[in-house]
């Protein structure tokens, strides 16, 4: 059975040298630093490379954990990441959903209507179509529009030269165009008014927590193509796509030391020279730095301010992060038939209606919640029924704010403990009443992460799980720079999830040697393959 192996993630340690310089030092073993590292030595010969991690373990929040007989993951959905992973050799065994992307259910009051979202734009369209029969010319413009839009985004170039950006309104005229338009201002464009439709439609951008009238609508877009063309989960574990990244990373000569809290970016005369890790005498020093971690936590802690422009500083201050989370992880017993529920989807989700993604942004804004039994979103994810394991389900609550998460942990236990279980058992029930009947009757095991999990293990203090929020006033050319104010001190933050994360070390790695390898494009289109 697969419950009795040995997690993916076991199996690495660490193969720190301890000599005194790199030629490239990564901070973070997550998917954005392992792809990093893995883009470097693919494309550079002999480079002395080294990434830190502070966690015991490598691939951030694409891990996996164990509790008693049940395994647990955070991550849910494998994107369409195929040819990144051939370009690097990485192999793993996956389950691709070619028939269903997702079961969407949105609850109105005691109304409920329910859709079997299909992969693929093609088919996409004629299931819009089919269930919204007098919108049908408008969901082809729409979808059309959406297709024709996301491939012009392939001939943009991260960093323009003149020339770039004096061509690219001709090259991708649709991209220029919705720079500063959110999801919602394209549905409006499509005239899309239909309130049950646009429903539908905006289950894309609640992805990453945001209302469609502050997401960015290429952003949004772009997360519906790539994650409903080719979406897969793996056979196994997902603690098995970065441990084989990080495997093949020490194959190739890279060195990763686990445990390893960085205390401090050397800056010397405005130059990144080295790390200082918590604990030791000595500084590692280096010709280049890559931080991938929280930008509040690298450049105003380990940088410092003192090293900043007060321009760049400013920027920092106005960054909007994403939202938190509370995930319920279930162990079941054997006596529940998951298979016989229809879950088998890389996504449940379940919501009120239109209106719940702002309510529930607003509240993660005001630093706590909007969540009440009028206004849920909910994600119900079941990889036992792909792994073989002991049944198991996670239920995906966003978006929470920080709110006294970290205070209760720290100070008052007894209450912390009260809000995990109160927001536990609000969350089971939803998932009970939409999916799972009977459902609180059959669990074994139960695990809540709170936004002080979140922050305990990724080092955000706000306990962000996607990054910088994907709303359009910090897109694109509004992200911050993978260049920093600090020479040779890089931070890739193109955008999260494993296809973001694989892009971030695609785009860092092009643009240090010069566009060479994928040639300055935004997406990956490698040279020579």
């Amino acid at each position: 059975m697969a419950q009795n192996r040995k997690l993916s993630k076991e199996e690495i340690k660490s193969n720190y040298s301890e000599r005194d310089h790199y030629d490239l030092i990564i901070i973070g073993a997550g998917i954005s630093g392992l792809a990093t590292g893995l883009m470097w030595l693919k494309n550079t010969e002999g480079k002395k490379t080294l990434i830190l991690e502070k966690n015991s373990y490598t691939g951030g929040y694409s891990t996996a954990f164990r509790k008693g007989e049940y395994v647990f993951e955070t991550t849910q959905l494998f994107p369409d990441i195929i040819e990144m992973m051939e370009y690097l050799g990485l192999e793993i065994k996956l389950k691709r959903f070619e028939k269903d992307f997702m079961r969407r259910i949105v609850v109105h009051g005691d109304e409920v209507d329910e859709y079997k979202i299909p992969a693929g734009p093609e088919n996409f369209t004629r299931y819009l179509k089919s269930k919204f029969p007098d919108d049908a010319d408008k969901i082809e413009k729409l979808m059309n529009y959406s297709v024709s839009m996301f491939s012009q985004v392939r001939k943009l170039k991260v960093i323009p030269t003149l020339k770039d950006t004096l061509v690219t309104p001709f090259k991708a005229p649709k991209v220029i165009a919705n720079l500063n338009r959110t999801y919602s201002g394209l549905l409006d464009k499509f005239d899309i008014t239909n309130p049950k439709l646009r429903e539908v439609m905006e289950t894309f951008t609640s992805f990453s927590g945001v209302p469609s009238e502050r997401a960015s609508s290429i952003y949004a877009t772009g997360a519906m193509l790539s994650s409903m063309t080719r979406c897969f989960r793996p056979y196994g574990y997902f603690d098995e796509f970065p441990a084989n990244m990080t495997k093949l990373f020490q194959k190739w000569g890279g060195e990763v030391r686990l445990h390893a809290d960085v205390e401090r970016i050397i800056i010397n005369n405005g130059i990144a020279t080295g790390v200082k890790v918590k604990g030791d005498n000595s500084i590692i020093s280096a010709d280049k730095v890559i931080t991938t971690i929280d930008p509040m936590v690298a450049m105003r802690e380990l940088v410092g301010d003192e090293n900043l422009p007060a321009k760049y500083i400013k920027r920092l201050e106005n960054i909007v992060m994403s939202t938190s989370s509370i995930n319920i992880a279930l162990g079941l017993d054997d006596d529940i038939d998951l298979a016989g529920m229809d879950l088998d989807y890389p996504y449940n989700v379940v919501s009120t209606g239109l209106g719940t993604s702002e309510k529930l942004f607003d509240g993660f804004m005001a630093g706590d919640n909007a969540f009440s039994e009028d206004c849920f979103h909910a994600a119900v994810i079941c990889p036992s029924l792909t792994t073989g394991a002991k049944n198991t389900i996670t239920i995906r609550c966003n978006p929470f704010g920080i709110n006294n998460w970290l205070e209760w942990r720290k100070n008052d236990p007894e209450k912390y403990k009260a809000e995990k279980e109160r927001w536990g058992d609000f969350f089971i029930n939803i998932a009970e009443k939409y999916f799972i009947p009977g459902l609180s009757k059959h669990i074994v095991v139960k695990d809540i992460s709170t936004p002080a999990t979140f922050s305990r293990y990724s080092g955000s203090p706000t306990g962000s799980i996607y990054d910088m929020a994907s709303i359009v006033t910090q897109f694109g050319p509004k992200r911050l720079p993978f260049k920093t104010p600090v020479e040779n001190l890089y931070q890739p933050k193109f955008a999260h999830g494993l296809y973001g994360s694989m892009m971030n070390g695609v785009q860092m790695v092009d643009m240090l040697l010069n566009r060479k390898f994928n040639d300055g494009n935004s997406l990956f289109t490698p040279k020579a393959r």
